[in-house]
């Protein structure tokens, strides 16, 4: 049960200069398997002040925080957001940190017919730790002050820095700088995480841990194009485990594991593909041959599709060549997902039916949610993904990698540790990419355990799946309790006597 009474914040206090008059905050209850919890959430608009103190920009928020706990204070503390650029927190918001899910129409997280609704969410994170989701400028009701003003915002750095100075500002009202503090992002949300892993250390805030879910970590190997084979030769795992879900390999590979596939693949890659791409047109005859041989074993296409590519399979290409005799595309955040296309003789889908599936359903459950459940009531949009970005998201020039921040951050505090969480069937940010980042981070040995990776069998949203999501709520759990009370690699802090 959610509903009880609702309290508004209509005066600002000296002691806490930032509550705003039109922060709502509500108590509820909640039944999580095995106990009852009791809590209050705050909705609002936190604003974002550039060094002289004018308002630039306002990020909204929804945090949770629970009420019937000892030393409330001191619990776990988790920051939550989504990627894009662009994107809303909505996904992990209603997905999986909070008390209630959108319901799906399977167990494996497929379009359930409408209405939509929401359910008790047994996967909750409340029990581990208070959260608090935050949209980004130009994401949910977020915007900036002034639509000039925008452009402090969308880039890498611009982005960091506003959410950082969001995490310092609720640290400060809701006097919570002595709890342990925890980051989680999704997608485009590995470089944001990264980012204030740093930039966070640099303002005086301890990160007990990240989380990354399904991260996006730079250019380098998830965007391809002339003279970088990078990213041919690590999507290729994911492509494999996805011909392997679809039942288009040979009975050798069919009868592997998913994980035996992807790391067969991801060898191949690292031994044979990648240093054969590299020799371009001074490929041997003989050793092209082999190697279409080797692709068509690993992927299921034909031998002369794969000649006619000159060896390189394009995301693009792949959504819809895989499964074109069955009449069917797949989708790019999930690969399990297919849909139909109006033709079939043409490159690429006409849409990615992983998200076209998904989306309506987020967007009405969060629609519905943030006025009857939360309390908050407004006529603005609630911008899901990508509408609210009035201007260009500007990268920084050459090679954006951010696995150099997070090498840093760790050097910096080795109290910190990353979980790292990935699916399988991911083509958004396809796990051999994330691993070859991480693999290439030169991190110090003594620092090697304080990245753990995990691994499941879904696509980019890990929370969609029933049996995945509660895995994953499983390692979130272990993760928060092992770095509540944190202790670093022995080498890396000096101690005195």
């Amino acid at each position: 049960m959610l509903l009880l009474a609702a309290t508004f914040l209509q005066t600002v206090t000296p002691a806490q200069t930032e509550v705003q008059p039109d922060w709502v905050r509500k108590d509820h209850d909640a039944v999580i398997p095995g106990q009852t919890i009791k809590y209050q959430t705050t909705a609002g608009l936190m604003p974002i002040r550039a060094h002289n103190g004018d308002i630039e920009g306002r990020i909204f928020f929804t945090s949770y925080k629970r009420t019937n706990s000892p030393s409330t204070s001191k619990r776990p503390l988790l920051f939550l957001f989504n990627g894009g650029p662009g994107s809303a927190s909505v996904w992990l918001h209603l997905g999986l940190a909070g008390p209630k899910r959108p319901k799906m129409g399977s167990s494996e997280g497929f379009m359930p017919p409408p209405p939509y609704e929401l359910v008790p969410n047994n996967e909750s994170l409340l029990p581990e730790a208070d959260f608090v989701a935050i949209d980004p400028v130009g994401t949910g009701f977020s915007s900036p002050e002034k639509p000039e003003l925008g452009a402090k915002f969308w880039s890498v750095d611009g982005d960091i820095s506003s959410v950082g100075e969001f995490i310092r500002s609720y640290l400060t009202t809701e006097n919570r700088w002595l709890s342990p503090i925890f980051v989680m992002g999704e997608s485009y949300g590995g470089v944001r995480g990264a980012g204030l892993a740093n930039w966070l250390h640099g303002h005086g805030v301890g990160l007990n841990g990240l989380i990354l879910i399904s991260p996006y970590l730079g250019t380098i190997v998830q965007d391809g194009g002339k003279g970088n084979d990078t990213p041919y030769a690590f999507n290729l795992p994911t492509f494999a485990t996805a011909a392997w879900y679809h039942k288009k390999l040979g009975p050798d590979m069919e009868s592997k594991t998913v994980d035996q596939v992807y790391h067969d693949a991801l060898d191949f890659a690292y031994d044979e593909y990648l240093p054969a791409l590299d020799r371009g047109d001074n490929l041997a005859p003989a050793r092209r041959k082999e190697l279409i041989e080797k692709l068509h074993h690993l992927t299921g296409l034909s031998e002369t599709w794969l000649d006619d590519t000159n060896l390189r399979i394009s995301d693009y290409d792949w959504y819809k060549e895989l499964m074109r005799k069955d009449r069917y595309v797949m989708g790019r955040y999930d690969s399990r997902f297919v849909g139909i296309d109006r033709v079939w003789n043409t490159q690429g889908p006409d849409s990615d039916p992983s998200f076209s599936q998904v989306e309506p359903v987020f967007t009405s459950t969060i629609n519905d949610y943030l006025p009857n459940e939360i309390g908050y009531k407004t006529t603005k949009r609630y911008y899901i993904l990508g509408e609210g970005l009035t201007g260009p998201w500007k990268m920084p020039e050459g090679i954006l990698d951010e696995s150099e921040t997070l090498r840093e951050a760790l050097t910096n505090n080795p109290y910190t540790k990353v979980m790292v969480a990935m699916g399988y069937y991911d083509l958004a940010c396809p796990m051999g990419t994330v691993d070859q980042v991480l693999d290439k981070m030169e991190l110090d040995p003594r620092l090697k355990g304080n990245v753990i990776r995990h691994r499941y069998p879904v696509g980019h949203m890990v929370y969609l799946d029933e049996m995945s999501r509660k895995q994953l709520h499983a390692d979130i759990a272990a993760f928060i309790k092992l770095q509540t009370n944190p202790t670093a690699p022995v080498g890396t802090v000096r101690r005195q006597g």
